[in-house]
């Protein structure tokens, strides 16, 4: 598998030159893989992006699961005050790469809670790199805001509450005030 041009985050793997049970790899982007995945991703920058994987074989090599942590420095920007913010992303990922949709193996594979990912390898391997970057993009804050910023500048509060709870049930509402006219007040 040769490096893929159009991905930021490229490092291709041949399954046949894994160690025979479990590899280990790290890999750091390098500036210019971090500032394009921060275009990618739509992000003010990424500072750093480090990742430990684990790499097991699975099925006679018809499958991989691969597990790791990820470690990136990047900024956001703030969605009530529009402000860049840098923040610290660290946590585990796991997926199983199959060369099929449904891998069908002598060996039954148990899949853990965190083997949501599903991918597929192609021409006998897969881009370890852009396994990373798309975990790194599921870690991602879909709003993020700055650290102490709870309220709007316009004054407008953004809080995560339910707003069902927040607005009052109108027969509860009606069933205080006939509750009030009975009682006189």
């Amino acid at each position: 598998m040769e490096k893929t041009q159009n991905i930021e985050l490229s490092r291709p793997v041949r399954i046949k030159d894994l160690k025979k049970r479990v590899t280990y790899v790290d890999i750091e982007a390098s500036p210019e893989e971090c500032q394009a995945l921060a275009q990618r991703f739509r992000l003010p920058g990424i500072a750093e992006l480090k990742a430990k994987a684990r790499i097991e074989r699975l099925g006679r090599d018809r499958a991989v699961r691969i597990d790791g942590t990820i470690v990136a420095r990047l900024a956001y920007l703030s969605v009530v005050s529009l402000e860049p913010f840098e923040t610290v992303i660290e946590d585990s990922f796991s997926e199983i790469l199959s060369s099929e949709a449904a891998p069908k193996t002598d060996t039954e594979i148990e899949l853990t809670p965190d083997d949501e990912n599903m991918g597929l390898i192609e021409d006998g391997g897969f881009d370890l790199g852009e396994v990373l970057s798309q975990n790194l993009a599921l870690l991602l804050d879909e709003h993020p805001r700055k650290p102490g910023e709870e309220d709007a500048p316009d004054g407008v509060v953004w809080a995560d509450e339910d707003i069902e709870e927040a607005v009052p049930n109108p027969f509860s509402v009606l069933s205080e005030m006939r509750n009030r006219l009975r009682n006189g007040d």
